[in-house]
């Protein structure tokens, strides 16, 4: 591939590239708040939502480590074009399920394919934008995340209330096979150059900065997830909060969420990582303790909008510390493997917590208190965590600035 191609097609890779995160994560998650509608219409018990989101991460979590060694043998632009048109034919056979159990299986089969396709997309964005650019263009695929809960979730909600459960499924499907087919047309080839393997990973991963910001980051996923796959249940049969407006709580959670990633991004550039981290982590324990673990009556709107926008805000500060860690040459390996932690640490939260919920005859969720202490004190640990891990940091070269001093491997 030559370089000039590289610079014409990069517009079009990254805007491709963000639209299928937003959409394959946008999938993935609207699951959850589409619990009701499930409960309803296919007689699943409201505590087995943990189940869909659980088993669909973990799914993509262990295809993500089994692939990762054969990922960079193959050109990536075929790699992709099969990897996205599997997953969404998955999705889009969700739609013709007669029973939660058959439901269960393909959205967990769809989820499987979603680890390597995550991969690989990452790895064709590296390979087109110049390095100059990839800090603006890399945030800017970032952007899906928020993105899916903004647009993805509520239009999955408001089409399943017109027209069923099943619409998400198909639109969403369809719009996959869309963006492969324009990923098709629009992306370049994108042969593989070996490059010399050496040591490095296991050296990266031997280094107890690396396995700090590991668990710290499995901390935070692993406490989110106890909670996040059953808000709309929870909102709904145990706060009565009308299921029409679920949709405009995710809009308001995920505006909110763009807007302190924002602020925190600022933060960090002047140098106040560690009152990024303080504050989004302490208001979002206490916001977890008045809402949940000792309720006190806070309104739903405010406390979803807060607890996603502090959650959002604390995951990328926390994201944007550990990019410090490996040096230039082991980021993507460093990447991969932390995704794949941190889906295992959901994916555990998330099938722990619906093995551990009960509902009653109502619908309405049992144990939910407990949860709510376990994801406090996950949290807590976790802000301790990178408090030692900033300090950890400070001792060593920021792989971030390579004026900063002679680099070590991973940061040791």
């Amino acid at each position: 591939m030559k370089p000039a191609n590289a610079v014409t097609t990069t517009p079009a890779a990254i805007h491709l590239a963000m639209l299928i995160n937003m959409l394959s994560m946008g999938s993935m998650m609207m699951v959850m708040p589409l619990g009701p509608d499930l409960v309803i219409s296919l007689g699943m018990q409201p505590e087995q939502t943990g189940y869909f989101s659980g088993g669909a991460t973990l799914g993509a979590a262990l295809m993500g480590l089994i692939a990762a060694p054969w990922l960079d043998r193959v050109n990536r632009k075929p790699a992709l074009l099969v990897l996205l048109t599997l997953r969404f034919l998955l999705l889009m056979a969700c739609a013709l399920v007669q029973n939660s159990q058959q439901l269960l299986i393909l959205f967990i089969l769809s989820g499987c394919v979603a680890g390597p396709l995550s991969a690989i997309l990452m790895a064709a964005v590296l390979d087109l934008v110049p390095p100059a650019e990839r800090g603006r263009r890399l945030a800017y695929v970032g952007m899906a995340f928020s993105l899916a809960a903004i647009l993805i979730v509520p239009i999955a909600l408001i089409l399943a209330q017109w027209l069923g459960w099943q619409s998400p499924f198909l639109l969403f499907g369809a719009g996959g096979l869309l963006l492969a087919l324009l990923c098709a047309l629009l992306l370049p080839s994108l042969p593989v150059t070996r490059s010399p393997q050496g040591s490095g990973l296991r050296q990266l991963l031997g280094a107890p900065l690396c396995q700090g910001a590991l668990l710290i980051l499995s901390l935070q996923m692993f406490g989110h997830f106890l909670l996040i796959p059953h808000f709309a249940n929870y909102f709904q049969f145990n706060l009565a909060f009308p299921r029409e407006q679920i949709a405009a709580l995710y809009l308001c959670g995920g505006l909110a969420s763009m807007a302190t990633m924002r602020l925190c991004g600022g933060w960090i550039d002047q140098g106040r990582a560690l009152a990024a981290i303080l504050i989004t982590s302490l208001l979002l324990a206490l916001i977890t303790l008045l809402g949940f673990a000792a309720p006190v009556g806070v309104p739903v709107y405010l406390l979803f909008t807060l607890f996603m926008a502090l959650s959002s805000a604390r995951s990328s500060t926390t994201l944007a510390i550990t990019v410090a860690i490996p040096v230039p040459h082991q980021r993507a390996a460093f990447m991969s493997f932390q995704g794949t932690v941190t889906n295992v640490a959901a994916g555990l939260g998330s099938l722990i917590s619906a093995r551990y919920l009960f509902s009653d005859s109502t619908g309405a969720l049992h144990g939910f208190a407990g949860l709510a202490w376990i994801n406090i004190a996950c949290s807590l640990l976790a802000c301790g965590g990178v408090w030692l891990l900033l300090k950890g940091l400070a001792q060593t070269r920021n792989n971030n600035n390579p004026a900063s001093g002679t680099a070590r491997q991973g940061s040791q």
